[in-house]
């Protein structure tokens, strides 16, 4: 199984409007999002990914994502979101999401980023695996709001399923 991480940075008229632009930025806007909580499978590849492959004939899909997005319509304002990930021997492992707000968006990456380390080392002391720093995969959005609301949003992409 392999399980792409995508990110993007939608703008809107509305902060819906800007969801749904970061959406089609990561090629997911016509599927339904269940979202997971953060166990990766054993023997499953994650890596980040340009967008996520839609097929045509899946609109209307659910799509099952490990999902973090940071939105806002305050002019100037840092967004933030990230997915981080850490996988043992077999492929099995974890995923964290986390997002924020702050005065710049490099700052707000930079918090992302730490918050994301820290957590995996947490989850991973739980499950009693040695942990390296350098093993540690991420995948962070950032952007500064400007004159219209904002979506920083990044997904890892599982499963597409219809309704049969």
């Amino acid at each position: 199984m392999h399980i792409p991480v995508v990110s993007a940075v939608g703008r809107g008229e509305t902060l819906l409007s800007s969801f749904d632009a970061a959406l089609h930025g990561c090629s997911v806007h016509n599927y339904n999002l269940l979202s997971l909580s953060s166990v990766i499978p054993p023997g499953a590849s994650v890596a980040p990914s340009d967008g996520y492959a839609d097929v045509a004939d899946r609109h209307g899909h659910s799509l099952y994502v490990v999902k973090a997005e940071s939105r806002s319509n305050e002019a100037g304002l840092g967004l933030a979101a990230g997915i981080g990930w850490y996988q043992w021997g077999d492929g099995r492992g974890v995923f964290v999401e986390h997002e924020t707000t702050a005065p710049t968006a490099a700052v707000g990456g930079a918090e992302v980023r730490d918050l994301v380390c820290r957590s995996l080392s947490d989850l991973r002391c739980i499950r009693d695996v040695a942990f390296e720093e350098r093993r540690v995969g991420m995948d962070v959005a950032t952007a500064t709001v400007k004159d219209r609301p904002t979506t920083v949003l990044v997904v890892a992409v599982y499963l597409a399923e219809g309704w049969g």
